[in-house]
């Protein structure tokens, strides 16, 4: 097992510096805002009646992330597309944000295609490659990510940059002040996180666990965020659930099978400002059900007065308990081989010969 508090085992795992990439998040965050705000969008953009935001992965997830804050206001739906193309009905009417960090996800590229030729308003979102050509060549906004590291780790830019391009289009109400909170607090996280036992001590918690986290509310996607970032950081199998969702199904299939109950551990984060209170209730009773069958369990309760600081302190935790976690697993929480592994298998297929 590495020794959180060595030097080496840092120099040894994580070679390229994701804990430093970590420690700034709240400059990222306030670099996409920025660069948000500050991209000329059509003035017929503004009359969007729905939001598609496509891509993949860590650049897919703060589509989510602002779908659920903008829940808590009078704002266009928003959906997120994981997938090929774009849903039927995403026409002229349809603001599409295609986000892909390397501009070269193929999934994220087919979306951008499908907008083009229907007509929808597309802005991209990406630091390069192809869609960033594909952008410029037909005239479509972009914004840039300046952002070096992993997809990811981007989420600055996932999030606040499709935050501050929403309030550009006023389809949103004014975030400014809740980014400047959001940014302080994560400030005084990162030096938290960073330099003392917290988010050491719940990861130690958690190694050698089936880890399960539940969300609510604006917390849904960030649980999610929570269970990619053990996927993708420590290598390790995590699963999210949301409620009141849980409460219908999920919790009857606690009592088996009896040996990965006995190494599960539930994360429930608490957003209780921001929560029904019947849903406050039910994580109640429902943490009183995972007791009753012996289910460990613990809550992480949101830091912040605004939702996006709630959000985003829940968030930040998460990915400092996944990056310590992949050390004591022994692993560098910066590559993820068997991505690139099934990207190439997927180019060979492509460029096989048909028989």
């Amino acid at each position: 097992m590495a020794d959180l508090d060595a030097p080496e085992t840092y120099r040894r795992l994580d070679p390229s510096g994701m804990r430093g990439r970590m420690s700034s998040l709240d400059q990222q965050c306030w670099e996409a805002w920025q660069a948000a705000r500050s991209l000329t969008l059509p003035q017929a953009y503004r009359s969007a009646k729905q939001v598609v935001v496509a891509g993949m992965g860590g650049s897919a997830i703060g589509g989510d992330l602002v779908s659920d804050l903008l829940s808590l206001e009078n704002a266009p739906p928003i959906v997120c597309w994981r997938d090929y193309g774009l849903p039927q009905w995403a026409g002229e009417d349809t603001l599409v944000v295609v986000s892909s960090y390397s501009g070269e996800t193929e999934e994220s590229l087919s979306a951008f295609r499908a907008a083009l030729e229907r007509g929808c308003k597309a802005v991209a979102v990406t630091s390069g490659g192809r869609l960033r050509a594909l952008a410029l060549e037909n005239g479509v906004p972009l914004l840039p990510i300046t952002f070096k590291g992993e997809p990811r780790s981007a989420v600055g830019w996932s999030l606040l940059g499709l935050l501050g391009l929403l309030q550009g289009l006023s389809l949103c109400t004014d975030k400014e002040e809740s980014v400047k909170e959001a940014v302080g607090v994560l400030q005084g996280l990162a030096a938290r996180y960073g330099s003392t036992e917290e988010a050491k001590v719940m990861a130690r918690r958690l190694q050698d666990r089936l880890v399960v986290i539940y969300g609510a509310g604006i917390l849904q996607a960030v649980a999610r965020r929570w269970k990619t970032q053990i996927n993708e950081n420590a290598k390790a199998w995590a699963f999210a659930e949301a409620l009141p969702e849980l409460n219908h199904n999920s919790i009857v299939g606690l009592p088996l099978p009896r040996v990965l109950k006995g190494r599960a551990r539930v994360i429930l984060l608490l957003a209780p400002d921001f929560t029904h209170p019947r849903v406050t209730l039910r994580f109640q009773i429902t943490q009183d059900i995972l007791a009753k069958e012996g289910v460990q369990a613990e809550e992480v309760r949101a830091e912040g007065k605004g939702p996006l600081a709630q959000v985003l302190s829940t968030l930040c935790l998460g990915d400092w308990v996944s990056y310590y976690l992949a050390l004591l697993y022994d692993a560098d929480p910066s590559p993820v081989p068997v991505i690139d592994y099934l990207k190439a298998a997927l180019t060979r297929a492509a460029q096989a010969p048909e028989l």
